[in-house]
C-alpha cells in the first residue's frame, strides 16, 4: 500500500506551526502530528483496516489533515481575537483548551490576563498553576497554586496541584502537607496518595527533612498500594518495579519509574480532554449537541471524583441549558414538519408559535448566563 504525506505550515507572529499527516503502512494508522518551531508537540492516531482501498486511505489522510489544520487555525484565530477583546471568561475557556493542546505559552498568557482582571478567580489561578507546572516554572506554579488554595482551601485538586509545585521546587515538607490535606478533603483521591509516595522518595533522595526518612519504605509502599486500589490503571510493570526498587534501597530508580507512570497518566488525561476546546464553543455560535453531550458525560465523571467542586455543578447546569435549547429547537422543527403535512392543524400551529417564542427566550437566557459565568 502506498504511503501518503501532507504538510501544512502556519506562521503566527514569531512562531511556525507545522502540521504533518501521513499513512503509516507498517502500523496501519493515519497519524497527524503538530510541530512548533520544529519541535514535536502532539499527534493524533487514526487506526484503519489494511483491507481498505488506496482511495479510502488517501481520503482519510486528507480528512484528518484538514480537520487538524482547521482546528489549529480556529484556536489561533480565537486567541488573537480574545486577546484583543479582553473577555476574562472567554480567555479562561480558551486558555484551558490551549493547555490541553499543549500550547502552554499561549495558555499561560491568557491565564495571567484572567487573574490580572479577576484576582479572586480561583479557577484562573489553578489553571495558571497547572500551566506553569507543564512549563517547569515551579516557583511561578507555587505562587499561582498558593493563591488558588487561599481562595478555595477545601478543593482537593487545588491542594494536589500546589503539592506538585512544591514537589517541583524541592520543598518536600510543604508538598506533603498539601497532599495530606488533599486526601483529607477527598479520601479517594488516588493522585494525592501517589504523589505522597513520590515525595517520600524525593525526600529520601534529597535528604531535605530527616524526620520524614524514618520508615519511608513502609510509608511509600502503603501510599502506592492505596493509590492503585483507587485507580487500578496505575498498575503496570513500572509500578511493580518501582515498589521492588524502593524495597531494594534504590530511591532514584524508583522515582524515575514512578514519574514515568505519572507522566503517562497525565498524558492519558490530556488526550481525554484534548477536545476541551468544545467547552470553549459553549461561549460561541459554533456549539452543537454532540459537543454538549460529550461535555455532560465528562462533567459527571469529574463530579464523581470531586463532589465538592461547585464550579463543576455550575458548568453542568449550563450544559443542560444548552441541551434544553437544542431539544426545544428540535421540537419546533417537528411542529413545522407537522404543518407541512397538514397546514390546517390548529394545535400544531399554536404549538409552533408558543415553542418559537419560548425558544427565543431560552436562547437569550443561555447566552446571558454563559456570558456572565465568571
Amino acid at each position: 500500500m502506498e504511503s501518503y504525506r501532507l504538510n501544512s505550515r502556519i506562521v503566527e507572529g514569531e512562531k511556525e506551526f507545522m502540521i504533518q499527516t501521513l499513512n503509516d503502512t507498517e502500523q496501519g494508522v493515519v497519524k497527524t502530528s503538530i510541530f512548533i518551531d520544529g519541535e514535536f508537540v502532539d499527534a493524533d492516531i487514526l487506526p484503519h483496516s489494511g483491507e481498505i482501498s488506496e482511495d479510502q486511505i488517501l481520503n482519510m489522510v486528507k480528512s484528518a489533515h484538514g480537520e487538524k489544520k482547521s482546528e489549529l487555525e480556529y484556536l489561533l484565530k480565537c486567541f488573537n481575537d480574545i486577546i484583543e477583546k479582553g473577555s476574562p471568561e472567554s480567555m479562561q475557556q480558551l486558555g484551558i483548551a490551549l493547555y490541553y493542546k499543549k500550547l502552554y505559552l499561549e495558555a499561560e498568557r491568557l491565564f495571567r490576563s484572567v487573574v490580572k482582571m479577576k484576582q479572586n478567580f480561583d479557577e484562573g489561578w489553578f489553571y495558571l498553576c497547572r500551566t506553569e507546572l507543564a512549563l517547569k516554572n515551579y516557583n511561578e506554579a507555587v505562587e499561582a497554586g498558593s493563591k488558588a488554595v487561599e481562595l478555595k482551601p477545601s478543593y482537593a485538586d487545588y491542594r494536589n496541584c500546589l503539592g506538585e509545585a512544591f514537589q517541583g521546587n524541592g520543598s518536600c515538607r510543604r508538598a506533603i502537607m498539601e497532599f495530606e490535606e488533599s486526601i483529607r478533603q477527598n479520601v479517594y483521591y488516588a493522585d494525592a496518595y501517589f504523589n505522597l509516595a513520590l515525595t517520600y522518595i524525593l525526600n529520601e533522595i534529597n535528604r531535605e527533612d530527616y524526620s520524614l526518612s524514618g520508615d519511608y519504605v513502609t510509608q511509600t509502599v502503603d501510599m502506592l498500594n492505596k493509590a492503585v486500589l483507587i485507580y487500578p490503571y496505575f498498575k503496570s510493570k513500572n509500578f511493580d518495579n518501582a515498589i521492588a526498587t524502593v524495597k531494594d534501597g534504590n530511591p532514584k530508580k524508583a522515582h524515575a519509574l514512578l514519574m514515568e507512570i505519572r507522566r503517562d497518566k497525565e498524558e492519558r488525561h490530556r488526550r481525554e480532554n484534548s477536545s476541551y476546546y468544545q467547552r470553549f464553543l459553549m461561549y460561541t455560535d459554533w456549539i452543537n449537541k454532540n459537543n454538549i453531550l460529550g461535555r455532560i458525560d465528562f462533567l459527571k465523571k469529574e463530579i464523581e471524583k470531586n463532589p465538592g467542586y461547585v464550579d463543576l455543578y455550575y458548568e453542568l447546569g449550563i450544559c443542560y441549558l444548552h441541551q434544553s435549547k437544542f431539544d426545544w429547537e428540535r421540537s419546533t422543527d417537528c411542529f413545522k414538519k407537522a404543518l407541512e403535512i397538514n397546514p390546517k392543524l390548529k394545535k400544531a400551529l399554536r404549538a409552533r408559535e408558543l415553542a418559537e417564542d419560548q425558544f427565543l427566550k431560552l436562547s437569550d437566557a443561555v447566552f446571558d448566563i454563559s456570558d456572565k459565568s465568571i
